[in-house]
């Protein structure tokens, strides 16, 4: 099987490239080009895997790329909804543009199946709980909006062209090479260095969470293991750990025998979703799939990564 994971540098990316080489797939992974061409998160399967720097605005290279692949995985995307606050328009463009000149090199070279990595912040509103598929999109930030864009734009292709797409959506994922600025890699830090953990609003957000290695798992399932049934269908991928941020704070505390103070702004973020919960029965229809990890051991795992990278979260401390 000859897969293309876009954006493979990436948190679920990676872990996605480790768990399609164990399945003895042939993977392709593009990467967008920096200035050092520095590989954050897959340094250790150079060798393994054909790694491809670019743009997922180059459609040409999009053609060039898409050219006798099997399955595409595309988690290519500016993913953070805070960025997105201060730079709509360049992350709408990325995620969106970039998809659509995916879409056609999908479409032109014939590719067997296309699985987009969306995201829960699609749904917005809180007035439906648990979420389900069929449940509003009301997008709340720029990531949301383009997020919901690149959904439905895939779904277009499916019912004009016949394009082969699955819509996945994730909910909450944590786990290690996650992002330093995130809520459990900040607590973490602000555990460790004895300061106060600051939690937007009251903490009582509710997230459905599901640790990194069981998403790439069923991300990659939709890709390789689900009948043809599963075509032009959105699918919720969550892990069903249903737990408010002030709950994972606390967690975090006991787990690392930390006395902490916690801080709260009484705000949420703009364009921040209360609560993103879902019942992911859909998913299992098309997978045998169930988490293999459970949260307090995930958290523990990701409490130990993070430790061991604090000399690199310190650059970033300020942020906090």
């Amino acid at each position: 099987m000859k897969a293309l994971v876009t954006g493979a540098d990436g948190f679920v990316a990676s872990h996605l490239c480790e768990y399609l080489l164990e399945r003895g797939c042939d993977i392709t992974g593009l990467v967008k080009r920096n200035s050092g061409n520095i590989l954050k998160n897959i340094k250790h399967l150079e060798g393994k895997m054909d790694i491809v720097w670019g743009d997922m605005c180059d459609s040409s290279q999009m053609l060039k790329i898409t050219k006798g692949i099997d399955v595409v995985f595309h988690l290519a995307a500016q993913s953070h909804v805070a960025y997105s606050l201060v730079n709509p328009v360049e992350t709408f463009q990325q995620n969106v543009l970039g998809s659509l000149y995916l879409l056609e090199a999908v479409r032109f070279n014939g590719v067997r199946r296309l699985v987009h990595a969306g995201s829960a912040e699609v749904y917005g509103s809180t007035q439906y709980k648990p979420l389900v598929e069929t449940s509003p999109l009301i997008p709340r930030s720029a990531y949301a909006a383009g997020k919901a864009a690149v959904d439905r734009l895939m779904y277009a292709y499916w019912c004009s062209y016949q394009t082969p797409v699955v819509m996945s959506r994730f909910f909450a994922i944590y786990g290690p090479r996650q992002s330093y600025e995130k809520a459990i890699p900040k607590f973490i830090y602000q555990a460790a260095k004895g300061l106060p953990i600051t939690i937007y609003g009251h903490g009582n957000q509710t997230r459905d969470w599901m640790y990194v290695t069981d998403c790439a798992r069923a991300y990659g399932m939709l890709g390789l293991d689900a009948d043809d049934s599963v075509l032009g269908e959105a699918v919720n991928i969550a892990g069903h750990y249903w737990l408010s941020v002030r709950e994972i704070a606390e967690d975090i505390c006991n787990l690392m025998n930390k006395k902490c103070e916690m801080v709260f702004d009484e705000s949420l973020r703009e364009g921040e979703a209360p609560h993103l919960i879902c019942e992911p029965k859909k998913m299992n229809q098309y997978i045998d799939w169930s988490p293999a990890v459970v949260w307090e051991d995930g958290l523990q795992k990701t409490i130990e990564y993070y430790l061991e990278h604090l000399y690199l979260m310190d650059r970033v401390g300020e942020r906090y």
